[in-house]
């Protein structure tokens, strides 16, 4: 089994009149979504301490006068390299370690120096006292200072791996010589863009430096060792900047070295509250190899109807797809689980997981709500089966924010007149004593399910009221329907242990 390495601790150098504060608004439209998995580390440049700035001025001979010229090309002495070059020295060995070095501009040619200052052996030298693993290099060029030739000869220092990131219309950095810094490196990956000297932050470039961070981070990955107790637990924000509704995020303990199922969990509640029966659930899945996430989904007990529910839903599915390689997800088996009045959500999610134009979520554009898998306990399913105002606790009349909805708007949101061939498999139980929704709720998804060809497994246990949950204290034969669905998702999905 492999787990994770700690976060990635990358250090950023900003560009010739910049400073760590300009760099990090640079950077934003780059790095937005990769913060829980690298630290970011940005300096300024020792200049800056006395009043002046940038890591160097290129000047015509060491006598010269700095003068507005970053020195891209031509021949020019780096006034203040020797500065530099200690004060790096220095923070490599009291502020690091560092994975990686990020550099945009004159702060990009300076992470191709600082490449051929790279001990290759891991253990600094006098000659190479600083280690990284990879690079990052933004707008980048060969230093012109002959003095710097020899440090681009060490094969070994730039044999890491290096992206580069070059705007095809570039004026101050022309790509040529962004493509040449690039040449030093064993294997270069190369970003283009159609901007000029900036941090681009489009679709193309934004997913080129995830994925490569991501490739850096399974590069670090560690083997047997178990998660650490506060790695288990996260809380993300569905929609921010608003801090609720959210999801809360359990790992296993130890983690696969492949990427891990995930089940998205929607606990009771009558569409009044997301936080009846349920409870323990992604706990629990997380102890069976499988990442739970539970979704904090908004209810008329916070005066919340339809669509927002639905909404959430969706969202909570599209992200765990989204964040599927930071949380080491497989986003082809991410299923959900909903009990009661979150079953019926969880099986409006599966029946109808594309609902037009309800809810502005900038991932429905690319990312499917649909689940893999479907698991519903004792789920109220149908608007219509048994239907009176006020039944099945309130449920129809939160779900809509209104009394007695008409007939024809509750039978579009009846889960078992939706089932299609396309439909995910399922698993689902329920019991005969329930009168808070009835077993035919279940029987009519059911049939639905065989009817359409979806593959379906029903467990209709004897004893047992509404709401049991994981059903751990029950003494009848309810209490085993985990071991049911042990089984069932090992069928489906393999094992995750």
């Amino acid at each position: 089994m492999t787990q994770p390495a700690r976060k990635l601790r990358v250090l950023c150098l900003h560009g010739y009149h910049g400073s760590a504060a300009v760099l990090r608004s640079q950077l934003l439209p780059l790095i937005t979504g990769t913060e829980s998995l690298v630290d970011y580390v940005l300096v300024d440049a020792p200049a800056r301490a006395s009043g002046d700035f940038g890591w160097w001025h290129a000047v015509d001979t060491p006598n010269s006068s700095p003068r507005e010229d970053p020195g891209v090309s031509g021949s020019r002495h780096y006034l203040g390299w020797g500065r530099t070059h200690e004060w790096l020295a220095t923070l490599f060995a009291e502020q690091g370690p560092f994975d990686g070095v990020l550099g945009f501009s004159q702060g990009a040619a300076l992470t191709g120096l600082l490449a051929g200052l790279r001990a290759p052996s891991g253990n600094a030298t006098a000659e190479r006292p600083v280690q990284f693993d990879f690079a990052v290099v933004i707008s980048g060029f060969p230093s012109v200072d002959p003095d710097h030739a020899q440090l681009y000869q060490s094969k070994d220092s730039f044999d890491v791996p290096s992206l580069h990131i070059v705007g095809r219309n570039d004026f101050l950095v022309p790509p040529p010589l962004s493509f040449d810094l690039a040449s030093r490196f064993t294997s270069p990956v190369i970003l283009e863009h159609a901007g000029g000297h900036i941090i681009a932050g489009t679709a193309e470039v934004r997913a080129g430096y995830r994925q490569f961070i991501e490739d850096r981070v399974a590069a670090k990955t560690e083997t047997t060792a178990p998660r650490p107790a506060h790695q288990r637990t996260v809380e993300v924000p569905l929609w921010l900047p608003h801090e609720h509704p959210r999801l809360t995020v359990v790992f296993p303990e130890r983690v696969s070295s492949a990427p891990t199922p995930a089940v998205v969990v929607f606990r009771g509640g009558a569409y009044a509250t997301s936080a009846g029966s349920g409870a323990g659930s992604i706990e629990w899945l997380a102890s069976q190899g499988v990442v739970g996430v539970q979704v904090d989904y908004r209810t008329q007990g916070a005066a919340d109807a339809f669509p927002a529910h639905y909404a959430d839903a969706a969202r909570a599915v599209r992200m765990v797809r989204q964040r599927a390689a930071e949380w080491n997800i497989d986003p082809d088996r991410v299923g959900v689980l909903g009990y009661s009045a979150g079953g019926h959500l969880a099986s409006l999610l599966s029946t109808q997981p594309e609902l037009p134009a309800l809810y502005d979520d900038e991932l429905a554009e690319t990312i499917s709500a649909r689940p893999d898998l479907v698991i519903l306990a004792y789920p109220l399913i149908s608007f219509v089966e048994g239907y009176q105002p006020g039944a099945f606790a309130g449920s129809v009349d939160n779900f809509f924010g209104l009394p007695d909805a008409p007939e024809n708007l509750r039978e579009r949101f009846s889960n078992e007149l939706n089932v299609d061939p396309t439909h995910p498999p399922v698993f689902i139980w329920t019991t005969r004593e329930d009168t808070i929704v009835p077993y035919t709720h279940s029987q009519l998804f059911v049939d639905a399910c065989i009817s359409s060809g979806v593959p379906v497994r029903y467990e209709l246990y004897q004893q047992g009221p509404h709401g049991m949950g994981l059903a751990f204290d029950r003494q009848t034969e309810v209490r085993g329907w985990t071991d049911q669905l042990r089984a069932w998702l090992t069928e489906q999905w393999g094992s995750s242990q």
